[in-house]
């Protein structure tokens, strides 16, 4: 539809609204991009209602900035599998039939507030409120979108991967997948389903910001040569491969200092105290530090001299690493898919075999001995989250899908999930991870 219609359409209608079903309040890569999408929706053609399973930094954010939030609250998952060993895992049917129940009643109480609020649309984000989500939209007769950016596990067989397929086949309309390779496993709905990469706010993330009081919040010294990372402390994003690959660094480079920015987030911080023992094990302590969660990210950005990209896995279209190049920091990256969707050519950032440590030392020295090739790399990527990936340009494209799915209804299917008692929400808590993955 052409901007000129949906200017019409918009003129006569007034705003619609949108409803988003958040996955977790807590910030992470999905959050973020809810916040960005409901933030710079045209409000006068949409009106974006976000609604979380908690209070938390999503909702605080979205009410100072006036974006309406709703607080639903849901029992707590349970891990769908066991462990045994290091390296087995089984299915675990109590967690699948408690977790069961715990959708039909987090849809129960989305299908009413749906019916109070009378949005045009949903959107869900994360596994779980694709489920429940895609079922209270259905009861509701509402046009229901999946944003899927998360990998399906492939674990046992398929069997996850499957029943998602079967979901995505019965319950969204349409499916908004953020990286090619999630639209791959969408294969079987790829004529209900569009692939529209992540962007940023080129205007908020740009090169020549000031990043000197955080370097002295943090104890850099004067001169320093600082290496960033920005991400959840996970295994899949890496870390580990970084610190290893950063000792040889700081023996080259006696004003090298490197940089963590982030915490657990939706996970235990067993990983994080693994990286601590790793820094202390390594010697490191007087080069490495911890900065934890920060809400100032421009600034974090500006602190840095060279950006390092290690997942190793799932990450597509990352909101971290499209923020590095808008800021304009040279970048040195693991080869995975998500990374390569981004650039049109190597020149644009260092790309290194994944996992490999001593090949990630090589180009980080690279990198910190030859100020033309940071240059060069930085406004290479810059001048392509201009081009491709600004936030404009992904929110319009994404507002493209949402106006064709807004037009539509489709008949409620009256009640069908079962008489569960409201009263049952009482004892549980909110979920704190935000999929059925293992």
């Amino acid at each position: 539809m052409s901007e000129s219609a949906i200017t019409e359409v918009t003129r006569t209608s007034g705003p619609r609204k949108v409803v988003f079903v958040e996955c977790a309040a807590a910030m992470g890569g999905v959050q973020f991009s809810t916040l960005y999408l409901a933030q710079h929706l045209d409000r006068a053609r949409w009106n974006p209602i976000v609604v979380c399973p908690e209070a938390g930094d999503l909702t605080e954010t979205c009410r100072r900035l006036n974006i309406q939030t709703h607080v639903l609250e849901q029992l707590t998952l349970r891990s769908t599998s066991f462990s045994i060993g290091n390296d087995v895992r089984l299915p675990n049917p109590a967690a699948w039939l408690w977790d069961v129940v715990a959708l039909f009643i987090a849809a129960r109480r989305l299908a009413r507030f749906l019916r109070q609020t009378k949005p045009n649309l949903v959107v869900t984000k994360g596994l779980f409120p694709h489920f429940y989500g895609g079922l209270a939209a259905r009861q509701s007769g509402i046009p229901c979108i999946w944003h899927v950016q998360d990998f399906i596990s492939e674990r046992f067989k398929g069997l996850y991967r499957r029943a998602f397929g079967l979901a995505a086949r019965l319950l969204p309309d349409h499916i908004i997948a953020d990286g090619a390779a999630i639209g791959r496993q969408l294969n079987a709905v790829a004529d209900r389903s569009s692939v529209i990469l992540n962007g940023v706010d080129v205007k908020v993330f740009r090169p020549g910001g000031d990043g000197t009081r955080l370097r002295e919040e943090l104890g850099l010294p004067a001169g320093a040569i600082v290496i960033g990372h920005v991400g959840r402390m996970t295994p899949w994003k890496g870390q580990h491969y970084l610190l290893e690959a950063f000792a040889p660094v700081a023996r080259a480079v006696p004003n090298a200092y490197l940089v963590f920015v982030g915490d657990p987030v939706f996970d235990t911080d067993s990983y994080q105290n693994k990286l601590l023992d790793l820094t202390a094990k390594l010697g490191l302590e007087d080069r490495v530090r911890f900065a934890g969660y920060r809400h100032d990210l421009p600034e974090v950005l500006a602190a840095m001299d060279v950006f390092a990209f290690t997942s190793v896995e799932k990450d597509t279209s990352p909101l971290t690493l499209l923020s590095a190049m808008a800021a304009g920091l040279p970048i040195v990256a693991f080869d995975i898919e998500g990374v390569r969707e981004l650039i049109d050519a190597d020149e644009q950032l260092l790309l290194v075999k994944t996992r490999a440590v001593d090949a990630l030392a090589e180009s980080l020295l690279r990198l910190l001995s030859d100020q033309e090739l940071r240059r060069r790399l930085s406004l290479a990527a810059r001048r392509q989250v201009e081009s491709r990936f600004s936030l404009e340009r992904h929110v319009m494209s994404i507002e493209q899908v949402f106006l064709k799915l807004a037009e539509r209804s489709r008949p409620a299917l009256g009640k069908p999930f079962p008489a569960v008692a409201d009263r049952q929400l009482a004892n549980g808590r909110t979920v704190a991870k935000h999929s059925l993955h293992p």
